[in-house]
């Protein structure tokens, strides 16, 4: 599953572009919202993976990063500080959601993510 959002992200990351209907009706920014949402998916899968919170966040940060990088090299993307840090926050709201969750001890998130709790 993790490979399969790594995938989308990669894809979306580096090879489209946002629609121009997104910038002719003055959504631009709203690529940050995407942003956030789509790092923060990554949290649960690569929480279940490594089995800790600070190396699935710290990984998936370094995953976008990465990417930021690799938009940096490319002609058709460019990178940007705000979708970095978008990236971040999406992790660190997903991440503290996780933690509030596995404190209460809810039991929808025992099938989820078995042991990893």
């Amino acid at each position: 599953m993790i490979a399969v959002s790594i995938s989308f992200i990669i894809q979306f990351g580096l090879f489209s572009k946002p629609p121009l209907s997104w910038f002719l009706l003055g959504l631009s920014r709203f690529d940050l919202v995407l942003h956030a949402i789509a790092f923060a998916c990554l949290v649960v899968p690569a929480f279940i993976l490594f089995r800790s919170m600070y190396r699935a966040a710290v990984s998936i940060f370094a995953l976008g990063a990465g990417l930021e990088l690799a938009q940096w090299m490319t002609m058709s993307r460019e990178a940007s500080i705000p979708d970095l840090a978008a990236n971040g926050l999406g992790i660190a709201c997903a991440a503290f959601i996780v933690a509030v969750l596995k404190r209460l001890d809810f039991a929808i998130l025992r099938p989820v993510l078995g042991r990893a709790i």
